[in-house]
């Protein structure tokens, strides 16, 4: 009795072709997913044809039929990859892999944005965002902003920030000018967080008055010769960089932590509420002609050489 082994023809047909197929991506340097899309799909009609030849001449011929399960098995294993493959490209998820692949993180600058404040401007207010933010006073009569971004990019594509717009709104209305850093876009890619870091630099003019809304975002603040008064609302840390002839005073209130140079904080009240104990302080350095008002946030820290 003569024994037909189903099965051994098409794992031998699938090592070749995987053979050919991995030797042809080397050569012409095709994508692999692409001939592997186009070719599995054989497998599965060689095999059902084996199956059917068998059976088919077992019936003239005295012969049992086997099937070879460790070679249907591989066979199966291709196929369920194929399927996996398309189903992958179908869902678009296989292009995620690829801009995965293909694409690297970059520092990116921001796009610069420098306004003279004009005629008739008293006062800043800047809504700080979910970004950290550094802020000094400078001598010159311009609002400045510098800084950078992470983002994942492909080659050859252009960055997500293109102008000042998109991350940033400036309005002036009356006498205010009024700033606002917007929530960058999300990046929905497979290796992406959804965030990007961004790390800005805002400078104004000392003359200017400035109020801020820190929406619990960590501030670096560094007021150099203040020429009016500067405040911050609902922050995170805020670190103030103070000079030796630093002219300044720093009401804080409402704040959980006061830090600075020992005996630098003239404590004023502390109130404690269910869970926190909430401090009320002043630092003095020069005559403090300008103030600086903290408040509701919660760490104030004081740098000074």
């Amino acid at each position: 009795m003569r024994t037909w082994r189903v099965g051994t023809i098409s794992m031998g047909v699938s090592l070749v072709g995987l053979g050919v197929v991995l030797m042809v991506s080397q050569i012409t340097e095709m994508n692999l997913t692409t001939i592997l899309l186009s070719w599995w799909p054989l497998l599965f009609i060689i095999l059902g044809a084996e199956i059917l030849f068998y059976i088919y001449f077992s019936r003239k011929e005295s012969s049992f039929v086997k099937y070879d399960l460790l070679s249907i098995l591989f066979v199966g294993l291709i196929g369920t990859t194929g399927i996996a493959l398309v189903l992958l490209t179908s869902s678009g998820l296989m292009d995620q892999v690829r801009a995965a692949v293909k694409s690297e993180e970059k520092t990116v600058n921001l796009p610069g944005f420098n306004e003279k404040a004009g005629k008739g401007i008293q006062r800043v207010v800047l809504d700080s965002g979910s970004y950290p933010l550094t802020i000094e006073s400078g001598a010159d009569a311009e609002v400045s902003i510098f800084g950078t971004y992470d983002e994942r990019v492909m080659e050859d594509t252009s960055s997500l920030l293109k102008k000042k717009e998109d991350y940033l709104m400036v309005e002036r209305i009356g006498d205010t000018l009024y700033i606002r850093f917007k929530d960058l876009p999300i990046q929905n890619g497979l290796l992406d967080s959804g965030t990007m870091n961004l790390k800005a630099t805002l400078i104004i003019p000392a003359e200017l008055a400035l109020e801020i809304e820190g929406q619990n975002t960590d501030l670096v603040l560094k007021p150099r010769q203040l020429m009016n008064d500067w405040s911050v609302k609902d922050s995170g840390n805020v670190s103030v960089f103070l000079q030796n002839d630093s002219d300044i005073k720093i009401d804080a209130r409402g704040v959980e932590e006061l830090e600075g140079p020992e005996n630098s904080w003239k404590m004023t009240e502390e109130k404690e509420t269910s869970d926190t104990v909430k401090k009320n302080g002043i630092f003095n350095m020069g005559k403090g002609n300008h103030i600086l008002t903290v408040t509701d946030t919660f760490n104030v820290k004081v740098h000074y050489p």
